[in-house]
Formats: structure tokens, sequence, C-alpha cells
């Protein structure tokens, strides 16, 4: 859907030092220099070729980011949705979980959250729609039965493990007696 070519046209700019406290919801693309208080969305139904948001340097975003290509090298404080390409250049920082279907990182990018790829829908195997017949439900495996285990009776131990065990312990209370 994006290439170079047919990115998405910057028409918003929030400049450097312009501060914006509020939501932001915005067409095709934005571009952040500046400081917003709020969450900003691209409005993916309005624009042909996607929405998406540049976060500049100097621009600093207190709030969560929706849109298809998401663009950082400036401060995010809040979850980010990339539904296409999530890039994070070098000076970016994100404090927050973020979720993207393709990540770019470059080498000095931070990220402190959660990253979670957005995986292509998958069909059910058939496997995983067969159903549990409900006699079934309750019985124990037949692979499991006749597994031991791990308690053992006395019964169970052999005799001359019974009485190794007993001789270390006689030397235990012994040496234990000796010392006091």
């Amino acid at each position: 859907m994006f290439s170079k070519n047919k990115q998405a046209a910057i028409r918003s700019l929030v400049a450097q030092g312009c501060q914006i406290q509020g939501n932001i919801s915005f067409t095709d693309g934005i571009r952040i220099e500046g400081v917003v208080e709020g969450a900003l969305t691209g409005d993916v139904t309005a624009s042909k070729k996607g929405t998406l948001v540049f976060v500049a340097e100097h621009g600093r975003i207190a709030g969560g980011i929706k849109a298809d290509v998401i663009i950082v090298n400036g401060l995010v404080e809040g979850p980010i949705h990339a539904a296409q390409l999530l890039e994070l250049q070098p000076k970016a920082r994100v404090c927050g979980d973020i979720s993207y279907r393709q990540l770019e990182m470059h080498q000095g990018a931070l990220v402190s959250g959660r990253m979670n790829p957005i995986l292509p829908a998958q069909e059910p195997t058939t496997a995983a729609l067969e159903v549990q017949q409900p006699e079934a439900i309750g019985t124990e495996l037949p692979q499991l039965q006749g597994v031991q285990t791990q308690r053992n009776t006395a019964a169970q131990i052999p005799a001359a493990r019974r009485a190794e065990d007993s001789s270390s312990s006689t030397a235990k209370t012994a040496k234990t007696s000796s010392a006091a």
C-alpha cells in the first residue's frame, strides 16, 4: 500500500514552538515539530493513500497515535498503532505499547513498552475445529495411565535405599549431638 512514491501527502503541520492540547483527527499526512498533548488519529476512510504521521526530532506527543504509516524521530508518550509501517528513526523515544504490521527500527531508537506485531488473519485449521465428544470429557488419557507420581510409599522404596537413607540420617544425628 505504501511505497516511497505513493505515501500520503503531508498537509498539516504543528510547527516548532506550537503547543496543542486536545485530540487531533486528520486525513492524509501530518508533521509534528511542536508539542501535542492528546491523541492523533488518522481518518483512513477520507484518505485514498492512507494516513501518515511524522514526528520530527524536536516533536513531542503526550497521547496515542493511530495511523497507517508512523515515522518517529522525536518523543512519543503513549500507545502507537501503525496499521502498515512503523519507522523508528535514530532519535526516536517511545514510552508506550506499540502495534505494527511492519517495523523499521534504526540504531539509537529506544522503546519502553510492549512491541506487538499485527499478524495477518490465519484461517482456522480443521484440527482446531474438531469438537471433543461429551463422553470423553473427564476421562483419563490412555498415554497417562500407569504413570507413577513422585510420591513413593515406604513399600515402594527398595530396602537397600531405605537402609542407606537411615544410616546417613544416623550419621547426621551423631554429628549434631557431638557438636553440642
